[in-house]
């Protein structure tokens, strides 16, 4: 979940303004770890690049998601084209910073730990641009006829009870469609929301989005930082109001 929000985070330049410079005693380590990784781009060590990977390594929706080192080398040519391949040989110490105990470069188009592992790669490379546009065609082609229409998609995500989806529309901003459980996206919704507002949880991570229909309102939120270390209350989470009484509580997962 952690790396599903670092990439939607990256999006939005709040991330940046948050951003803290590596701390000296860490500062050469960091620095290390990025060199050899970069070492690895240069020469196409593809193979020992698949081994610092922390999996999976999540796309963004439509895009699948790498699971293994055998997908992530197969995959490779497809992320790493030419101007992603000059921007990690050409980064600097200069360009690294810290965020919730993670390190970036590249205003976050690569994330590692602590032990030199990439946690998530957010460059979205033209293939990657082409692949996504057939993909998404491809799903719109199966959807209901009257949502089959958008822009771009926030999420997919499940519960025992549901499934959703957040997209962002052309002329109702971010909508929520949402199938019983048992019923495919080719099916008649059960429900749909339009105007959705987006609010995210300030440098703690994680970010919500609210309807309203009458007195009733749907948030889906994304929790990233747990409260005492309570895993518990992590995750991705369907929160229903009536009255501003929260009725339920569903946790959800992603999927594609």
């Amino acid at each position: 979940m952690k790396k599903i929000i670092q990439l939607i985070l990256l999006i939005f330049p709040f991330v940046i303004n948050a951003q803290i410079n590596v701390h000296a005693e860490d500062s050469e380590i960091v620095v290390e770890n990025y060199d050899r990784i970069s070492r690895l781009v240069k020469f196409d060590s593809i193979d020992t690049l698949a081994s610092l990977i922390e999996y999976p390594l999540v796309r963004p929706n439509p895009l699948p998601n790498i699971n293994n080192a055998k997908q992530f080398i197969s995959y490779y040519d497809t992320l790493f084209d030419d101007t992603f391949k000059k921007k990690i040989i050409n980064m600097s110490a200069k360009d690294i910073f810290q965020h919730e105990g993670d390190y970036a470069v590249l205003n976050g188009d690569i994330w590692i730990n602590d032990y030199g592992e990439i946690l998530s790669i957010n460059y979205i490379s033209a293939a990657e641009q082409k692949l996504s546009e057939k993909l998404s065609n491809e799903v719109k082609n199966k959807m209901y006829h009257t949502v089959k229409s958008w822009e771009s998609n926030i999420l997919v995500y499940k519960s025992d009870k549901f499934l959703i989806r957040l997209d962002i529309t052309k002329d109702s901003g971010i909508r929520y469609v949402s199938w019983d459980k048992g019923k495919q996206i080719s099916d008649k919704p059960d429900l749909i929301l339009y105007n959705g507002v987006e609010e995210f949880h300030g440098t703690q991570g994680g970010v919500s989005y609210s309807f309203k229909k009458g007195n009733w309102m749907y948030v889906v939120d994304e929790v990233d930082m747990c409260p005492d270390d309570n895993e518990e209350e992590c995750g991705l989470f369907l929160n229903i109001f009536s009255n501003d009484k929260m009725i339920e509580s569903i946790r959800c997962v992603a999927t594609k």
